[in-house]
């Protein structure tokens, strides 16, 4: 049985409430000041330029219907069907297949670049916007190589100015911003330990059960430029619909598997609530390593540092994926249908369960707590924030891409570990390496980038 989010409210949590607490301040600092931001175009509109526009780029063209002061000028896709059909709502907008032109001979159009494409383009594309002060919405996971963790942060560090948030649009739903609230305020007690789990997986979904090997080639359809969605790999991967449109997520040279790209969703949480620094290991027990394609049946362990905040010495979150529960018997809770994408916070008076959607269950003393009030929060607009922050308004985004690097570096982690499994590797945020293992560092920190699509630099 669920707690209603609209039980007794204990109070509303503003932006000065925000602010004051803390921590969830850091994300909002993280935001360049009103001063220093870029500002958009003198016509007070958002110009826009939209790279990848068919599945999930429909959903930031509908998060940002309703708001008059964005206008879509460009877009960017390799499917020339696609793009012609989406372009032809937007009047006088003008469209690319490769992504670069746009940058080189349109970058004067636009203020800001939506990335929605497969994970292993974000780094390259991201990185170029930045370069050109662009401000930026991309898509979780942020990167897909641990290293494009630290290009992300020298980017940032270059280009302090602009505005950034990561697709993580479920932090914006009622009972995930309660969550955060009610464990920021320990009002279960101390956190003791965290258990987070994606669904299950099978064929012909996102996902996909393992493969052992790439699909084999199939001829290109005339409506794809396959070279172009190749793009930074450097290795010759032919066409097959078994990548695209959909399921390059379960390749390792394409896609993170569902721990990557659940773990934006799920992880965010625990980050939002308790300011996690980064991981300081990763040991990940899988029934195979993960080669062409991502393994299945994953159970990853990160492992925190503790503090004052926390019940023990070390925070551990276990991070499962396909549909891998913790035992609830085991933690004294009572037996239970429970669903998928979860994230389940053990405390020491208490457990919250949170759903990916923002339902909420909580339990103390073994049973469902009925009755326990949940703080009253701000409505929040996960789209237009972002965009009235572009043009210079005080608004409040959850996740601009230093935070964003932050949520996707333990998702990174868990998958890349599945390379090794039930090796501990211990992790340097630093210097964004392991320090126990040179092999991986080698393997499964960074990848080789195709000439003329590696990220731009700013070290």
């Amino acid at each position: 049985m669920k707690t209603k989010n609209t039980a007794k409210p204990a109070g509303t949590v503003t932006r000065r409430t925000f602010l004051r607490n803390g921590v969830i301040a850091t994300t909002l600092m993280a935001a360049p000041s009103l001063t220093t931001r870029l500002q958009a175009n003198k016509n007070s509109h958002l110009q826009i330029f939209q790279i990848g526009v068919g599945g999930i780029g429909g959903m930031q063209r509908n998060g940002l219907k309703k708001h008059k002061r964005s206008k879509f000028v460009g877009f960017c896709d390799i499917d020339r069907n696609i793009m012609k059909k989406v372009a032809a709502d937007y009047g006088g907008a003008w469209t690319v297949s490769d992504y670069r032109e746009a940058f080189a001979n349109r970058a004067d159009t636009f203020d800001a670049v939506i990335v929605d494409t497969p994970d292993f383009h974000h780094a390259p594309m991201m990185l170029t916007a930045m370069k050109h002060r662009k401000h930026i919405y991309g898509q979780k996971p942020l990167v897909q190589q641990l290293d494009e963790l630290r290009m992300i942060r020298e980017g940032l560090a270059a280009r302090p100015e602009l505005v950034t948030q990561m697709g993580n649009q479920r932090a914006c739903r009622t009972g995930r911003m309660q969550s955060v609230e009610m464990l920021r305020r320990n009002q279960l007690g101390k956190p003791v330990a965290a258990y987070v789990w994606t669904g299950g997986i099978k064929r012909g979904h996102y996902f996909s059960a393992p493969y052992s090997d790439l699909p084999a080639a199939k001829p290109v359809p005339d409506n794809l430029n396959w070279d172009l969605w190749r793009g930074p790999i450097n290795k010759d991967i032919g066409y097959s619909d078994d990548l695209a449109p959909r399921r390059w997520r379960a390749y390792w040279d394409t896609g993170g598997g569902q721990l990557a790209d659940w773990g934006c969703h799920l992880l965010d949480l625990l980050y939002f609530a308790y300011d996690l620094p980064s991981p300081e290991s990763v040991i990940t027990h899988t029934h195979r390593a993960s080669n062409a394609g991502h393994s299945s049946h994953n159970q990853s362990t990160l492992t925190y540092p503790g503090g004052d905040q926390f019940a023990r010495d070390k925070f551990v979150v276990q991070y499962n994926d396909s549909g891998l529960l913790p035992s609830f018997s085991a933690l004294g809770l009572p037996p239970m249908k429970v669903g998928a994408n979860r994230t389940m916070v053990v405390c020491e008076e208490g457990t919250l369960l949170l759903e990916a959607n923002g339902g909420i269950t909580i339990f103390r003393n073994g049973k469902v707590a009925e009755n326990e009030p949940l703080p009253k929060v701000e409505p929040r607009h996960h789209w237009e924030d972002w965009a009235e922050l572009c043009l210079g308004e005080d608004r409040f985004v959850w996740a601009p891409f230093n935070v964003g690097v932050r949520i996707t570096e333990p998702a990174l982690l868990a998958v890349k570990a599945t390379r090794y499994p039930g090796q501990e590797l211990l992790w340097n945020a630093k210097t964004h390496l392991f320090t126990n293992h040179d092999e991986a560092n080698k393997e499964i920190v960074g990848r080789e980038y195709r000439d003329g699509f590696a990220p731009p630099t700013f070290a």
